[in-house]
């Protein structure tokens, strides 16, 4: 890439590493918020780790909330927004994966509308302070937009705003123990998108293109150790999905995202199962638009054919389940491919696809 660029980061703090859990108290104090709430799954706080956390907070935090459901319900947006206002909670600690933390960053979206004061550039100071401190290697604390989930319609509704990043992440490999093998696998493949994402993305910067190689090396030598259980590959893993959230910031989410949010909303499949499975198809369908950029991913990694690699490691870490095992339907999928249609990532995708593409990218995975 060549001539005249330009990004406009948000403002967001970054700690990685191990220990970084027991110096959550310190950090809170500098966020100036006086009474947080720690958002998280009833498993995920349940655990030792999110036990430490909630106890090592101090005394700012107020309570903890657990209805977070899957793929953001608006019903537990809903619930944690009344909680919000009749609490006068000024900040919130997000303990959890994409789930968690976009379910903070839609309640900070709906805040900001009650209060006039929406996001206009990244500058702007948000309504709620939000740390996050994510459990599993999806980007969603690096991205400034959400989905939400409408139960009755079916669909996903999606928001953005400059002032939905979180400004605190806090990564620690002490969040990942006993975490399951298949999540693992599913959502550090779901990290490995969002490096290809930044890479081929038109709105890429030589910045973006930097952290996502970097953030792709990492994830690609560490994946298959970590699945199995490496304590060291898996803080690599999660050292490499941290440097693809922030790649991701400077870039459109890509086509795999779309769509495994559509099917998500539409047939309830984990997200991460979807976007997972699609991450080569998807490799293959771009080729023809940014085949120079592919190539030289491949390259770090040393492979001949990088969709073909892609492949091979889903394989080899168990991501083999089709939509059908996952619980889809061919309505599902008929309507997944009209609707994709007016989904504005979708269409911002580096190789925007019609309704014949999306039927035969959804056909591979099937």
């Amino acid at each position: 890439m060549s001539g005249h660029w330009s990004v406009a980061a948000p403002p967001q703090r970054l700690s990685v590493g191990p220990g970084q859990l027991d110096r959550l108290r310190p950090l809170l104090k500098t966020t100036g918020a006086q009474r947080l709430l720690v958002v998280g799954s009833p498993r995920g706080l349940g655990s030792a780790a999110g036990q430490a956390l909630v106890g090592g907070a101090g005394r700012a935090v107020v309570g903890t909330f657990d209805e977070v459901g899957v793929g953001v319900p608006a019903t537990a947006a809903q619930a944690l927004g009344r909680r919000v206002l009749a609490e006068a909670v000024d900040g919130i600690v997000s303990f959890g994966g994409g789930s968690v933390v976009d379910l903070v960053k839609a309640v900070t979206f709906f805040v900001e509308q009650q209060h006039g004061t929406p996001g206009l550039t990244v500058t702007d100071t948000p309504a709620l302070v939000h740390v996050a401190v994510p459990t599993t290697f999806v980007g969603a604390a690096g991205s400034s937009h959400f989905a939400m989930t409408d139960g009755s319609a079916r669909a996903a509704h999606v928001a953005a705003s400059p002032t939905l990043v979180p400004r605190y992440v806090v990564v620690d490999p002490a969040v990942l123990e006993g975490a399951p093998a298949d999540l693992v696998a599913r959502t550090g493949l779901v990290a490995l998108s969002h490096t290809l994402d930044a890479v081929v993305s038109p709105g890429r910067s030589p910045e973006s293109e930097a952290l996502a190689t970097a953030a792709f090396g990492r994830i690609w030598g560490a994946l298959g150790p970590a699945v199995s259980g490496d304590g060291e590959a898996l803080a690599a893993l999660q050292e490499g999905a941290a440097l693809a959230a922030r790649a991701w910031q400077h870039s459109s989410p890509g086509l795999g995202h779309a769509l495994a949010q559509l099917l998500a909303a539409r047939a309830g499949v984990p997200y991460a199962a979807v976007a997972a499975r699609l991450v080569a198809p998807v490799l293959r369908f771009d080729a023809d638009v940014a085949g120079n950029q592919i190539e030289q991913l491949a390259q770090v990694v040393l492979v001949a054919d990088l969709a073909d690699a892609i492949e091979e490691l889903s394989f080899e870490v168990g991501v083999t389940a089709g939509l059908s095992d996952l619980g889809a339907g061919e309505d599902d999928l008929a309507a997944v491919v009209r609707i994709s249609q007016a989904n504005g990532f979708v269409q911002a995708a580096v190789r925007p696809a019609g309704e014949a593409d999306v039927a035969a990218l959804l056909e591979t995975i099937w």
